[in-house]
């Protein structure tokens, strides 16, 4: 009898087509029927009903990429702008900083998508945090962390995932950036002359003020900065948590070792560091 409402269609997803001409396959018996209805439910209805549909997908999302986008979209907006004018003396700098915005706001959303699960982890890749690798570890840490050092909040988890908690900031540098686009674009005058001899000259001017520009600059470092700082942060503390649960895994091994183990350890291969620490 399922045990699970609702919930048929799993096994097709199996693709189970032989017609047993021999006989092999048999029927349960009673005492195993017993222990399989004795145990408790492996799976709920909506996780069944996703696995017979083939939707097992759409569960994550990333809080942030549509403000983050918005960044990246100004910045390449500004870059865009520039190239059309064929440089504007006075707004280099503003470039400068829009073109690295535009990369760290583009490597920003790439992160975030890993952190929060959208872009899930596959293969091997141990450099980038993704949100299946990063939550196991923090936990661990947590586990750890709260009987060496008292730790009683999210932190060793959480502290992969700083990128994904400033979403009010982030639509903040958002919203900040935003309307430089336009202030800039208005503000740029482009005049074509051709002299005598048919040579065509472009020269684009802008009448930004100088405060205007240093508002600009320091909103597009802002922004960069704000990110920049939030993606460190995560890639740190990730590589932090991979050592330290590595170290603790390198030293769990000489804890409760067996009789075996533990007569090499003493006998032939522990040297006096290990040795002191084991039989203390």
């Amino acid at each position: 009898m399922p045990t699970t409402n609702n919930a048929t269609g799993v096994y097709a997803t199996l693709g189970y087509n032989f017609n047993d001409p021999n006989s092999d396959v048999k029927e349960l018996s009673a005492n195993t029927l017993a222990h399989l209805n004795s145990m408790p439910s492996f799976i709920t209805t909506w996780q069944a009903q996703d696995i017979a549909n083939n939707t097992v997908n759409g569960y994550y999302k990333n809080p942030v990429a549509n403000d983050a986008t918005t960044i990246k979209t100004t910045a390449n907006s500004i870059i865009t702008i520039y190239n059309t004018a064929n440089t504007v003396p006075g707004l280099e700098t503003i470039y400068a900083l829009a073109q690295s915005l535009n990369n760290t706001a583009n490597t920003f959303i790439l992160h975030t998508n890993r952190l929060s699960g959208v872009v899930p982890f596959v293969g091997q890749d141990s450099e980038y945090p993704y949100y299946d690798t990063a939550v196991p570890l923090g936990k661990t840490a947590l586990y750890i962390t709260n009987q060496t050092d008292g730790i009683t909040n999210t932190s060793p988890i959480l502290g992969n995932f700083t990128s994904i908690l400033v979403g009010p900031q982030i639509s903040a540098n958002a919203n900040l950036v935003f309307p430089y686009v336009a202030t800039i674009n208005n503000s740029i005058t482009t005049t074509t002359t051709t002299d005598p001899n048919g040579n065509v000259t472009v020269v684009s001017t802008t009448n930004l003020t100088a405060g205007q520009i240093t508002t600009i600059q320091t909103g597009l470092s802002t922004a960069n900065t704000s990110l920049g700082t939030r993606m460190d942060h995560d890639f740190i503390f990730f590589t932090n948590l991979k050592n330290f649960v590595d170290s603790y895994n390198a030293t769990k091994k000489f804890v409760n070792m067996g009789e075996t183990e533990s007569y090499l350890v003493n006998e032939f291969i522990g040297t006096d560091k290990l040795l002191s620490r084991i039989n203390s």
